[in-house]
């Protein structure tokens, strides 16, 4: 009789046991919403408004071999408008060009985005074209062939997203906290991902011409945000994307120091730098 009264009661004492378990992982989480503060995709604001400029940059492998000469140009296309535009080229004749316009009028707003790459260092060339406003794209695509294949459609985009724009972002993010932004990813159809901008940690960096001249570089990670179960599948076929990482001066004027991560969909990673342009001393000449 103990043992069927037991045998009866299992099933009542299981079910309390569930219904503990539940309120208690619910009182949890309403702890942790209650006492966290989570980041929420939004626009950026302007707090550094960008200008004409002119700057040089190296692509090196992680090892330090030299890629490619880059040039990082930022030019006006009316009130509150810039265009900002960087081109690698690679002693193997392959280009990397990237440009992209957008406004700075209270929140950094895309207008619009193109990418060109083209020759043996990308495994297939693209030339890409978004606009910001409108979320019209197109694809042209030479998959190994001499035909091109033409990609067009319209996606929704949210006002916050940042292709070719995440050293800008970074420069105007205030205080410890990071950002959830969005980018979309060509491949070559396109598609949108959140992304997390996150401080990790401060680094010291010296001046390559005064060795006693040092600053404070900010690392910053860019990861996106794929979900638990496209996370969890992404391990499973060993394809999680790999994070890109930002370094920059963050004291009085936000400087970029350096980037580490690839430039195309499934590349290695490798990385920006910045460098000074050095003029050739001209030889002097007998009288």
């Amino acid at each position: 009789m103990k043992i069927y009264c037991r045998s009866l009661l299992r099933p009542f004492r299981m079910a309390c046991q569930r219904r503990i378990y539940w309120q208690s992982s619910l009182a949890i989480a309403a702890f942790y919403l209650l006492t966290s503060t989570p980041l929420l995709a939004k626009p950026v604001e302007v707090v550094y408004p960008e200008g004409v400029s002119e700057g040089f940059v190296t692509l090196k492998t992680l090892d330090g071999k030299k890629l490619a000469d880059g040039e990082l140009s930022q030019v006006t296309t009316g009130a509150d408008r810039l265009a900002s535009r960087l081109t690698f080229r690679f002693a193997d004749g392959s280009l990397y060009d990237e440009t992209v316009t957008y406004s700075q009028k209270k929140h950094l707003t895309m207008l619009s985005y193109q990418l060109t790459q083209r020759g043996p260092t990308f495994p297939e060339p693209l030339v890409i074209s978004l606009n910001g406003e409108t979320g019209q794209y197109q694809v042209k695509q030479h998959e190994k062939t001499a035909e091109e294949k033409l990609i067009t459609g319209r996606i929704d985009l949210p006002s916050d997203v940042y292709n070719g724009m995440t050293i800008t972002v970074l420069k105007n993010l205030r205080g410890q906290a990071g950002a959830i932004v969005h980018m979309l990813v060509f491949n070559p159809e396109p598609k949108l991902y959140e992304v997390e901008l996150t401080r990790v940690d401060e680094e010291d960096t010296r001046n390559t011409t005064r060795k006693d001249t040092k600053a404070t570089a900010v690392h910053y990670s860019l990861k996106p945000r794929l979900g638990w179960f496209t996370s969890a599948l992404a391990r499973l076929i060993g394809r999680t994307p790999p994070d890109y990482h930002f370094w920059l001066i963050k004291k009085d004027a936000p400087a970029f120091v350096r980037f580490e991560g690839s430039l195309y969909a499934g590349g290695p990673s490798w990385r920006i730098e910045q460098v000074s342009p050095r003029v050739k001393q001209a030889r002097a000449t007998e009288p």
